[in-house]
């Protein structure tokens, strides 16, 4: 087993300090799993860029997001970023690495945005947070000087399967946020499949919720108008028959896809997030995002 397999098979694997039993089923447990995605983030930065930290006012909640502009004075591409784990943990601080990363080697403007956490808070909380600082970001470009003519969005584990739900509902809506790709990394898609569903458990409360169209993008009645979709997935995580499936109805339903499989890894988030060394989920990545925004 590789050293990276090996390191997010602990993360994810609770049995090696905690029961079986104690997997995410006690407050205890839930916070010594977001205490260990927390301790991924590096204790100094290799991405030097502008941070600008800004709380929005939504429908009766507040959100915070975190921009991240790279060096340039000219309007570059705007790329939202949706953290992962597990629906439960992480936070704008915990992928800040990542998001550095994503910024300063593609030279666009990343916005991470940060959402309510399950158990504390169930379908449709986070997901409705995501989407609406999403449409409130694009309502308020002009004003942060971010571009809405390039304007896209990506995510890993979680963060991928809200950023799926977020391109059918805006879609979806009027006037909704019109972007120009999505990236989805590592993404977990069935909201009531087999992949992680101890953190699903923890997220919805019932099955209709669980099969709704953004409760689950992959069986979604209409995958029709969607963005170009860019995929990147390992080759033995165990939500990789839900990604390869979701971009094959994609691609019937006449949507551009490019598929990027991560060979001899798993659900590689550790490495991913914490960008310790380039791995070539990463350098893809950035591959996906300049030809997504056509950057030389």
């Amino acid at each position: 087993m590789k050293l990276s397999t090996f390191i997010i098979f602990l993360l994810c694997t609770p049995s090696i300090l905690l029961s079986q039993e104690a997997w995410l089923s006690t407050p205890e447990s839930i916070n010594q799993f977001r205490e260990r995605v927390e301790s991924i983030r590096p204790d100094t930065t290799q991405f030097e860029v502008t941070v600008v930290n800004k709380t929005i006012q939504l429908t009766g909640r507040e959100i915070d997001i975190r921009i991240y502009k790279p060096k340039g004075s000219i309007l570059k591409p705007t790329l939202i970023y949706v953290h992962g784990a597990c629906w439960v943990a992480g936070s704008l601080d915990s992928h800040d690495e990542i998001c550095r990363y994503l910024a300063t080697q593609s030279d666009v403007n990343v916005i991470a945005i940060n959402y309510r956490l399950a158990p504390e808070n169930k379908y449709p909380d986070a997901h409705n947070d995501v989407y609406d600082a999403t449409e409130w970001i694009w309502n308020h470009a002009k004003e942060l000087g971010l571009d809405t003519k390039q304007f896209a969005i990506a995510g890993e584990s979680t963060g991928a399967y809200f950023t799926a739900a977020t391109t059918l509902k805006a879609r979806d809506t009027k006037a909704g946020p019109k972007f120009t790709f999505q990236l989805l990394v590592y993404a977990a898609l069935d909201g009531g499949g087999s992949s992680w569903s101890e953190c699903k458990e923890l997220y919805f409360t019932n099955e209709k919720d669980v099969r709704s169209d953004y409760g689950s993008p992959l069986w979604s009645k209409n995958l029709s108008g969607l963005p170009t979709t860019f995929n990147i997935l390992g080759e033995y995580e165990t939500s990789r028959a839900e990604e390869e499936l979701f971009m094959r109805k994609l691609k019937e339903n006449g949507i551009t896809t490019k598929s990027f499989i991560n060979e001899g890894v798993g659900h590689d988030v550790v490495n991913w997030l914490s960008v310790k060394t380039e791995t070539p989920a990463h350098l893809k990545a950035i591959e996906f995002i300049k030809a997504g925004f056509n950057i030389e």
